[in-house]
């Protein structure tokens, strides 16, 4: 099982690369103790700038008691980092809600396997007939050499978990930075401006309300924008979902997208007009991970033409996200975010993407986003033949309005629904069958409705099944398996 600091970028810093580490397990511990559960991310750092003294990080929560096994995976990152960085000691202070005390180690990753200083169980505390659970984990690290850099970076991490607005989860995030200026202290705000979400709500749904006011807040800034807030209910959502069905495979794995489109609009002063890239937000098990090749892989080799959307290219930049370049976009923005998780929590187990689950739930997501705004999300093909609509509908409409047999016209009029109360005209007759052949393109547009779903420009009966008919079946075997 890949650790983050195997998965991700070489770039990615080793404290970086450590602080994922421990706040991915710290959420693994509160979902399994399936109840509400609060994680607090500290950081404190030295008084005076100049100091060689380190920089203390602590990760602490109120979910199950820890495992030893859970840190064995940093024993790479301990021996890629230098010591100057860490020096590979782990405090760690742990309870179960059935123990009667708190145990206290101290793990060294920078000592040989067989060594007796890797371990150390320290005195222990009892809890005096209290029932609680929990675990801190404290780090003390090299100063950044950018610590302001650092701090950025956290706070954009810790902003992320908030957009899967998970269960039974609080997060806190305390920057403690006392220096010449005074107490620097970092507040993130958890609150939303979508509904309440209840504890019944399911994760998709959850993902959706965050992803909005990710969208809303221009991507991962602390400042809401008060003008997109008030356009809320104007994004475009479409969701999608896949799970392992095989038995002999990894049960209970779950992937859930979801697409955010929001259009261009002269309020929306402060969105950018055809926001020409997208940055995919990508979650597992509750945590953002850098994405997996065969994910991104995934990401490029959709057929998103189809979908309206014209895919220019893409790149997997310093820190592993997935960055897609779209090319004559039409929206304002696009805002993608996958997750990859167990529906039943798995100790000492990570999920991993499996690209035929991510695809088949990206393009479940977006057929549902086709599905539910057919005119805005129209393919290349079906944009193309739009464009002869107009003078199709007029030569029609004339065709009908010339003629000189009554009987033909009346006929015409009720096949097209328009009643004898109704405007007959030239031009209403247009607008009517324009409007019809727009409509059979839309439905017409998704190889799924081809068959059974088309509608018909008469209000006619269908055709005889056994006259002669074309042959509308898909050839891409691959999109027609993973749906």
């Amino acid at each position: 099982m890949p650790s983050p600091s195997s998965s991700s970028s070489s770039s990615f810093s080793p404290h970086r690369k450590l602080l994922h580490s421990l706040i991915y397990w710290a959420v693994q511990r509160c979902r399994m103790s399936e109840s509400p559960c609060r994680l607090t991310v500290s950081l404190k750092s030295p008084s005076d700038p100049a100091a060689s003294s380190p920089l203390r990080v602590s990760v602490s929560d109120t979910g199950v008691g820890s495992k030893l096994e859970e840190f064995l995976e940093l024993d790479a990152l301990a021996r890629e980092t230098p010591v100057e960085k860490w020096d590979g000691t782990l405090s760690i202070t742990t309870t179960g809600i059935s123990d009667k005390a708190i145990y206290h180690y101290q793990f060294n990753l920078q000592e040989e396997t067989s060594s007796s200083a890797r371990f150390s169980k320290l005195a222990t505390t009892y809890k005096n007939n209290a029932t609680f659970s929990g675990t801190e984990v404290c780090i003390c690290l090299s100063k950044e050499a950018d610590l302001d850099e650092f701090i950025l970076w956290l706070t954009g991490f810790v902003r992320k978990i908030f957009v899967l607005r998970a269960a039974d989860l609080a997060i806190e995030l305390a920057v403690e930075q006392t220096g010449t200026a005074g107490s620097r202290n970092v507040c993130l705000p958890h609150d939303s401006d979508d509904a309440y979400l209840s504890i019944a709500t399911p994760n998709i749904e959850r993902l959706v309300s965050g992803l909005k006011d990710y969208a809303l807040s221009h991507g991962n800034t602390c400042e809401k924008c008060d003008a997109c807030c008030m356009n809320r209910d104007r994004l475009k959502v479409g969701t999608g979902s896949a799970k392992i069905v095989d038995r002999r495979r990894d049960k209970g794995l779950l992937v859930e997208v979801v697409i955010m489109i929001a259009h261009t609009a002269t309020d929306l002063t402060c969105w950018m007009v055809n926001c020409s890239s997208s940055q995919v937000l990508h979650f597992e098990d509750f945590i953002p991970c850098p994405i997996s090749q065969s994910s991104f892989n995934v990401l490029m080799s959709m057929d998103w033409q189809s979908y309206g959307f014209k895919l220019k290219g893409g790149f997997m930049d310093d820190e592993g996200n997935a960055v897609l370049q779209w090319d004559n976009l039409t929206f304002a923005r696009v805002d993608i975010a996958i997750h990859t998780y167990h529906g039943v929590v798995q100790e000492c187990q990570r999920s991993e993407p499996d690209k035929y689950l991510v695809r088949k739930a990206l393009k479940s997501a977006l057929c549902r986003l086709k599905e539910d705004h057919a005119g805005d999300f129209l393919s290349c093909h079906g944009k193309k033949i739009c464009e002869y609509v107009p003078d199709l509908a007029e030569s029609i409409a004339g065709l009908i309005s010339s003629s000189n047999d009554q009987e033909f016209q009346d006929e015409c009029f009720t096949l097209l629904g328009l009643g004898s109360d109704q405007d007959i005209s030239e031009g209403a007759v247009r607008s009517c069958i324009s409007d019809k052949m727009a409509h059979i393109i839309e439905m017409n547009d998704t190889k799924e409705n081809v068959v059974d779903s088309t509608p018909y420009l008469f209000e006619c009966e269908k055709l005889d099944e056994d006259s002669e008919q074309l042959d509308e079946e898909d050839g891409d075997d691959d999109m027609v398996s993973d749906y």
